[in-house]
């Protein structure tokens, strides 16, 4: 199935429309609700109102596959806690999601996004999921890549055309 979803990805897209990119983030997070609920997780969402040009359907999938990854891989962590944001590189925007936990070494970066790799064999999940929202925003136009040390929590980045 994840297969046939990462190949379909490229050809069926949704129109994009002018969507405010916390919108977008407060959908996924509403997906989610009982599992950071259930973690004790807390979470901050960027307030400025940035809006993005994007098959909003996809991206909230994007989010949710990139929160579900965090929750999963917060560790023991005592204060979880995630943050979906944006920030100022230069003439681009970037966008992000952060997290405390676990956090995944250097020589894993591209790997994670390769289809069906894990960080941990032992973890829930097919190992597709970083494959397809990568997918995802290169459709957009967009490119995705990982900051972070073992030990010292994880933030995925990503760009998206701005509306």
């Amino acid at each position: 199935m994840d297969t046939l979803e990462l190949s379909r990805i490229g050809r069926v897209i949704n129109p994009p429309v002018d969507t405010p990119f916390g919108e977008i983030a407060w959908e996924a997070l509403e997906q989610l609700e009982e599992k950071t609920k259930t973690k004790g997780v807390k979470i901050s969402v960027a307030k400025d109102p940035v809006v993005v040009r994007v098959d909003k359907m996809r991206l909230v999938e994007v989010l949710v596959n990139l929160l579900e990854n965090s929750v999963k891989y917060l560790g023991d962590q005592p204060e979880p806690c995630i943050e979906i944001g944006h920030r100022l590189d230069g003439d681009r925007l970037i966008f992000f999601v952060r997290d405390n936990g676990m956090g995944i070494a250097s020589s894993q970066h591209e790997k994670a996004f390769e289809l069906f790799y894990k960080v941990d064999k032992k973890s829930e999940g097919t190992g597709a999921g970083l494959a397809i929202v990568k997918r995802i925003i290169e459709v957009h136009g967009g490119c995705i890549w990982i900051e972070s040390e073992l030990g010292k929590g994880c933030t995925v980045c990503f760009t998206l055309p701005l509306a």
